[in-house]
């Protein structure tokens, strides 16, 4: 199955594509066009996750800066940078976060499966855009309801809204689902 999905960024000029190949494991492929502080940014990436729902796989480049990313993950918490050489710095994050998308939340909610009431603190790699720049970040989810959560990370809470599907609809006050297409 395909999913292709566009959101909008809110507080700040950007449009999102993504299109997800949805199988046991998936694989996102995404382009983002931004202004941050009056800097073009056009940002693509390749997301790869296994059946268990952990990421093995992420690949970013900024077209515009020139920067790149490039990681790889066993699925049990190690990483490995483009050189092979082991991102200690990374040792038991599961998930992925990029800053500018809302597409990388849909991976822990869909890996944790929390139940109504229920919450989790995971480790992330969290991916700053446009620096692409990553580090370790704590980061709390909270099921509401059936398709709310509240994500919370340092000082940051927010709430965000799911489809059926896991996919984001609305993160509130930071991005909104504009399109959806979902095809066999």
């Amino acid at each position: 199955m395909r999913t292709d999905i566009a959101w909008t960024a809110l507080p700040w000029s950007s449009v999102e594509h993504v299109a997800i190949a949805d199988e046991d494991a998936w694989t996102a492929d995404g382009a983002m066009v931004a202004i941050f502080d009056g800097r073009a940014v056009r940002l693509t990436y390749r997301l790869q996750v296994d059946a268990t729902g952990a990421t093995r796989a992420l690949d970013l480049a900024d077209a515009v800066g020139g920067a790149t990313l490039a990681l790889r993950a066993d699925g049990q918490g190690r990483w490995w940078d483009a050189d092979g050489l082991p991102v200690s710095d990374l040792d038991a994050c599961i998930d992925v976060d990029i800053s500018t998308t809302p597409l990388t939340n849909t991976l822990p909610v869909r890996r944790l499966r929390l139940a109504p009431g229920e919450s989790a603190d995971i480790q992330v790699a969290y991916v700053d855009v446009p620096s692409l720049a990553v580090r370790p970040v704590t980061q709390s989810y909270h099921r509401i309801d059936e398709r709310s959560y509240r994500y919370a990370s340092g000082s940051f809470v927010a709430d965000v809204v799911f489809d059926e599907d896991d996919l984001v609809t609305d993160y509130v006050g930071l991005w909104r689902r504009v399109a959806i297409d979902a095809r066999a």
